[in-house]
Order: C-alpha cells, then sequence, then structure tokens
C-alpha cells in the first residue's frame, strides 16, 4: 500500500509541476497578446480555470498524503497516545466513507457529460471534470494507507509514510 501510495505521490508532483508550468505560460502569454498586441488568447481564460481545477485537486490528494491539512487540535493534544491513536482511527473512517460517496457520485456525474464539449477550447468536458474522481481517488489511496500504517506496530514503521 505504501508503494503505491509514493508511486501516486510522485504522479501528482510531475502532475503539478507541469500544469502549473502550463498554466503560468498560458496566463503570460495571454496577457502579453491581450495588452501589449491588441490580440486577445480567446482559449487561454477556459484552459487556465480546467488546470486550475486539476490543481487544486493533485494539490489537496498531495496535501492529504502530506497530513498538512489545517487542524485546530488543543483537544486532541490532551488525550492519551493510545486516544488519539482511535481518534485517527474513527477520523480517517468517516474521512474515507465521505470520498467514498463524493468518488460514487462525481463517477456518475462524468457519465453525464461525456458528450459535452466546452465552448471556447471545444475539447469533451469529461477531460477538465475528471479531474475530481482523479484527485479524489488519489486522496482515498493516500488515507487508506495512513489508516492501514496505523495498525502497523511503530517498529515496523507504523506512522510512517
Amino acid at each position: 500500500m505504501n508503494k503505491l501510495s509514493s508511486w501516486i505521490e510522485t504522479l501528482e508532483k510531475v502532475m503539478a509541476m507541469i500544469l502549473i508550468a502550463a498554466m503560468t505560460i498560458i496566463i503570460a502569454v495571454a496577457v502579453v497578446f491581450r495588452y501589449f498586441l491588441n490580440a486577445p488568447i480567446y482559449w487561454a481564460n477556459e484552459a487556465s480555470i480546467f488546470i486550475m481545477a486539476w490543481i487544486t485537486f493533485i494539490g489537496g490528494s498531495l496535501g492529504l498524503k502530506y497530513k498538512s491539512q489545517a487542524s485546530v487540535t488543543f483537544l486532541v493534544d490532551r488525550l492519551s497516545e493510545k486516544g488519539r491513536k482511535y481518534l485517527e482511527i474513527v477520523s480517517y473512517v468517516i474521512i474515507l466513507a465521505f470520498i467514498a460517496i463524493l468518488l460514487y457520485l462525481s463517477y456518475e456525474w462524468l457519465i453525464t457529460v461525456l458528450n459535452q464539449k466546452s465552448s471556447t477550447m471545444r475539447i469533451p468536458m469529461w477531460i477538465p471534470y475528471a479531474s475530481v474522481p482523479v484527485g479524489l481517488s488519489f486522496a482515498f489511496i493516500h488515507l487508506l494507507t495512513h489508516l492501514v500504517n496505523l495498525f502497523k506496530p511503530k517498529e515496523q514503521g507504523g506512522q510512517t509514510t
């Protein structure tokens, strides 16, 4: 499970770097064309929105992989080590259940847009909309890996990622 999560992490990092670079270039070129050449690129806005959706879901998944989401821990800090572990297990199970529901709904939603095309770029809408189930699938795998690692003895890397 750790190997799969690590492989996905590498894929997410590469995707994020490519998408951020592409969005930076597209926006910079669009600004130059619009304000200096007086010839706006009609598809740049739509492309940057689609790229931002992909970056958002990939980045959210990476955030869960690294456990870097915001949290308020003043109550959790008062629990014993065992209490924290139980709370962490319960929270992972709840989050995984929620993501599973969202995954099911996002795949249903994706099926409904298979024949639609974007307004300016004319690409199939399933391409930008696939960011939701792909990002959620990656997040599910990362969280499931964290949950499985909680049950491993500490000397075997019980809470490492």
